[in-house]
């Protein structure tokens, strides 16, 4: 059941494995990983740009590596088969939906800065429902702003801005009455946006509400053009969900390895538990599980670098399967590992919550699959 990537790719996870073992490990023993230090973060990224890891998420136009959907899906993968789970702040969080920067003032503006390091922004998406139980679309009104340039008015509230409280801007779909959806650069601390209260979710990631009350944005931080903003916020979403399939089949393979090591190992009962049939038959839906997302995630991951009109469904069925495979083989390795594994702190306890987040992140498991059911009745029996 051994996939074999090709030479190119097999080299780089290769490559990262040793990184993360000599660099990266040494320094992260016994730091939660819930609540790094920022000085561990930036020893991190330090290392890695040393190495020749960090820019690969940034073009090659921009001084980056210009990391593919492949290869960056090959290093995901590898970052979390280390089992380090502050293995994944060695890859840059490249310039993410500032990518739409399309003018020269917004290069220099909001583009290099990200890519750079220099500020972050936050990606608000998400309407957030109010204390009366309504749900209105944020909306952003044209209007000539109080030093007489063109811009928008935005009021609403979005909710679930996971880092918004430490961000520099939120970039904000909001609605343009008559017109369509629009992506607006908002600075955090502008005068009517407000932080809702900080909440924690159970994998111990932070999530903020903000609330816009006339909060006056300039033409010039518009993303694109009005219209194309629901569009183009999916387009980062879809690069989301790749990502977070390739994390999902990295740490599949690190618990499944884990589990095997576990099971073969020593016993109170004097045998090992793998010559159990039971055990074996757990083992193996186990190991089946994470050869089939596997083959899923870079099947997707191809059909995206090749710009395929069926990468979308296709990274949306890869997010969907490893996210379930992951949680449903993190919950069988707890079974097989026994009541250690319950307690806070060990790697299955946390893999378990973090895992739980992601089968909604990105895309809950039952969107997803209304996506691929809608492409496959769209296309007929030439889609299976």
């Amino acid at each position: 059941m051994h996939f074999q990537l090709p030479a190119d790719l097999d080299d780089l996870q290769t490559r990262l494995l040793d990184f993360v073992a000599e660099q990266i490990d040494p320094i992260t023993e016994g730091v939660d990983p819930e609540a790094p230090p920022a000085e561990l973060r930036r020893q991190i990224a330090a290392r890695s740009e040393a190495a020749g890891f960090y820019r690969l998420t940034v073009p090659q136009s921009d001084g980056g590596l210009g990391g593919d959907p492949r290869l960056l899906t090959a290093a995901r993968e590898a970052l979390a088969l280390s089992g380090n789970p502050l293995a994944a702040r060695a890859l840059g969080s490249g310039p993410g939906i500032m990518r739409l920067a399309d003018n020269d003032q917004q290069r220099d503006d909001l583009y290099l800065p990200v890519i750079r390091g220099e500020r972050s922004a936050a990606f608000a998406f998400t309407e957030a429902i109010r204390a009366d139980g309504s749900q209105q679309p944020t909306q952003a009104v044209r209007a000539t702003l109080p030093d007489g340039a063109d811009g928008f008015l935005l009021t609403g509230a979005k909710g679930f801005v996971t880092g918004g409280a430490s961000s520099d801007w939120l970039v904000v779909v909001a609605n343009v009455p008559d017109e369509g959806t629009a992506l607006l650069v908002v600075d955090r601390a502008a005068p009517g946006v407000t932080a809702g209260e900080l909440g924690a979710s159970i994998d111990g990631s932070t999530h903020s509400p903000f609330y816009f009350d006339a909060v006056a944005v300039p033409q010039s931080r518009l993303l694109g053009n009005v219209g194309d903003g629901l569009p183009r916020a999916m387009q980062n979403i879809d690069r989301m969900r790749l990502s977070v399939a390739a994390e999902c089949v990295g740490w599949t393979r690190w618990v499944t390895r884990t589990t095997l090591e576990r099971i073969e190992g020593p016993h109170r009962s004097g045998a090992p538990l793998a010559d159990q049939q039971q055990v074996q038959a757990i083992f193996a839906d186990m190991a089946a599980d994470s050869f089939a997302a596997r083959t899923t995630l870079y099947q997707a991951a191809n059909a995206r670098e090749a710009d395929d009109t069926t990468a979308g469904t296709q990274v949306a069925a890869a997010k969907w399967l490893a996210s379930e495979t992951l949680h449903r083989t993190v919950d069988r390795a707890i079974q097989l590992h026994g009541a250690q594994s319950l307690l806070r702190g060990h790697p299955l306890e946390r893999l378990y919550r973090w895992s739980r987040s992601l089968r909604i992140a990105e895309g809950p498991t039952e969107l997803l699959r209304l996506t691929v059911a809608r492409h496959i009745r769209q296309n007929g029996v030439d889609a299976l």
